[in-house]
């Protein structure tokens, strides 16, 4: 503590607003925490764990990783607690998707990985293809280009 705040390493534990209970294990500049990592269990008895920047409010924010117990993982920019800027996002499967993202979703230039190895490279739009992409082979052998539609009516 420095000046009544907290200063320095030390762990916190609390619940959110849905009363989940978070496990903070971090560092504190002036009561603000900035860096470090939790585990936090859900509804239902599963857990999500992160290490990296946090904000003011403990959300995600600035560079790190978040991993859930089905496998799924997250490592690259947030903002304000969602995946916002450059990131991949690995699936249990082994898929992966890795480029640009805002709010939470899937926005901009991207790669997507299929478990094999095989890839295609394009635009997403909340989290939905468009414009071209284009498909390879896992050897970086192009296979074809696809021009992909969304209407924005099936949000």
């Amino acid at each position: 503590m420095l000046n009544g705040k907290r200063d320095g390493y030390g762990i916190v534990y609390c619940l959110n607003d849905s009363c989940n209970p978070f496990l903070y294990e971090c560092e504190w500049k002036h009561g603000v925490p900035i860096q470090g990592r939790y585990i936090m269990i859900y509804s239902g008895n599963t857990w999500g764990k992160y290490e990296g920047q946090l904000s003011s409010e403990y959300l995600l924010n600035g560079n790190g990783c978040f991993q859930d117990e089905d496998g799924y993982q997250y490592q690259g920019e947030y903002k304000q607690g969602f995946p916002d800027g450059q990131g991949k996002w690995n699936m249990p499967n082994g898929d992966c998707y890795e480029g640009a993202w805002q709010e939470d979703r899937q926005h901009g230039q991207g790669r997507f990985t299929n478990a094999d190895g095989s890839y295609h490279e394009g635009e997403w739009n909340n989290s939905y293809q468009v414009g071209v992409h284009k498909y390879y082979s896992k050897e970086g052998v192009f296979i074809k280009e696809l021009e992909q539609v969304h209407d924005d009516e099936d949000q």
